[in-house]
């Protein structure tokens, strides 16, 4: 953990460099490096908030995935660090152990898994249930917009980094296409999917004496099922590839997982898939629970997970509301957390800073920064989402030469044409912290560049800090 401000003088020796001097340093190497004039920084002393550096402080810029510091925030301030998320089975259970409808509502789990409906499925086993007439799929806890704002601006794009959000969500919604060879030279590859039941499958994959796999997938939402049409060749003697995918109608996807996980354990009965309220009220049977919110929130800092990142937004918003969680709904509440922090200029369209849209000045995201190190209530919770440098996360491979491990933790961004970095740097004694900003737009084709800018600035700071 980064060390903490502390409550009283801090006897730890100033550093012999001084604020000109480091600020000399940091304008230098920006001049340098011509992106000055695309770029804004902004270097706070986290002790006593005094500006260090700037440099366009305040003209907002495409954070990219920057817009997750603002989102982690939010969410250990508006949930608080121990908040678990619930999702629940109801069901009256007959004499015969038949079911006429179970229930399955969620409330925003981002990690839910099939595994977790496997285990639940079980439970529904030993509590006597042998037949299942309805699945009955509740995601009211969420508003029906499944795509957060600014995704459509990639209406093609069916990567899983662009998953869609909803209230009951398995497996971050995105499921893994596997193919693997047939038995001889031109034989149908096999091809394997987890819950068969939500694809309506073609395919027209052979088996090729060599080469590499070569797999054209089209996709496209058939009602309750989503169209899976295959071309290609797989070569004879590989092992097969795997290919992961968004999920297009992520309720009709939970249904079915939750219909695969019944007919494993044998469950029989119709298992009819139904999205929407439940008719009746049914006791709950079963309640799981995810990890608690700080956990969850290591893969919205140290991965940079956009699916995490857009889901803990619109709980925030369910839990403000009280009524279906939206995107609108956790901005309006980070807007507010700004406001508190003192920090102004930010303009959030979704939580994760995917596309075009978002707009932060940096010296907002710095003043937030120093904000959440001083609550003493979240400050471990909040640095240790962030990722280190030299160590984990999406900075595991950056800053690694540096001779005191651990003391830079930040989050990145990137984009086409924007690399950003934002985070702390610490010092010898608990004083000692630096809170800074950078945010670099219009890049494209220098993302390189850009990049190795900032970590040079990041040095700058920690031979001012450690000289």
């Amino acid at each position: 953990m980064l060390p903490s401000i502390a409550l009283a003088d801090d006897p730890t020796p100033v550093p012999t460099q001084t604020k000109e001097q480091l600020a000399s340093r940091l304008a230098e190497l920006i001049q340098k490096s011509g992106l000055g004039g695309s770029m804004g920084a902004v270097v706070l002393d986290a002790w006593s908030g005094a500006r260090l550096y700037t440099l366009t402080p305040e003209t907002p810029r495409n954070p990219a995935s920057n817009m997750k510091l603002i989102t982690a925030a939010t969410a250990l301030v508006e949930l608080g660090p121990e908040h678990r998320l619930r999702t629940t089975m109801a069901a009256s259970i007959g004499p015969d152990g038949r079911v006429p409808a179970l229930v399955l509502r969620g409330e925003g789990d981002p990690s839910l898994a099939f595994e977790d409906l496997l285990a639940m499925a079980q439970r529904l086993v030993d509590y006597g249930v042998r037949e299942v007439d309805e699945i009955v799929v509740d995601g009211s806890y969420f508003d029906d917009q499944i795509l957060p704002p600014a995704f459509e601006q990639q209406p093609r794009e069916i990567a899983a980094f662009r998953a869609a959000v909803s209230a009951l969500s398995v497996d971050r919604n995105a499921f893994e296409l596997r193919v693997a060879p047939g038995p001889g030279i031109d034989a149908p590859a096999n091809v394997i999917l987890r819950c068969p039941d939500h694809f309506a499958l073609e395919s027209a994959i052979k088996t090729s004496p060599s080469g590499a796999p070569h797999v054209i997938a089209v996709q496209k939402q058939r009602g309750d099922e989503l169209g899976l049409r295959l071309t290609g060749t797989m070569p004879l003697g590989v092992r097969g590839a795997g290919y992961e995918r968004r999920i297009e109608s992520p309720l009709h996807y939970a249904g079915h997982c939750m219909k695969s996980a019944l007919r494993s354990l044998h469950i029989a009965g119709a298992l009819r898939v139904r999205i929407g309220l439940p008719t009746s009220t049914p006791p709950v049977l079963l309640t799981h629970e995810s990890a608690p919110v700080s956990s969850l929130l290591q893969r919205v800092g140290k991965s940079s997970d956009n699916f995490y990142a857009e889901m803990l937004l619109k709980v925030v918003g369910a839990e403000a509301s009280k009524q279906p969680g939206s995107s609108a709904g956790g901005i309006a509440r980070a807007q507010a957390l700004l406001k508190r922090a003192g920090a102004t200029g930010a303009t959030m369209v979704n939580g994760s800073g995917l596309f075009k849209g978002g707009a932060v000045a940096p010296d907002t995201l710095a003043r937030l920064l120093v904000f959440m190190l001083r609550e003493p209530a979240l400050r471990p919770e909040y640095l240790s989402q962030l990722a280190v440098a030299g160590v984990d996360g999406t900075l595991g491979s950056r800053l690694s030469d540096l001779k005191h491990p651990r003391i830079v933790r930040a989050k990145t961004g990137t984009l086409d044409d924007v690399v950003a970095l934002s985070g702390y740097v610490a010092g010898p004694g608990p004083s000692r912290t630096l809170a800074f900003s950078f945010l670099i737009n219009g890049c494209a084709g220098k993302q390189s560049l850009a990049r190795s800018l900032v970590d040079d600035l990041v040095r700058a700071m920690v031979a001012y800090l450690w000289s």
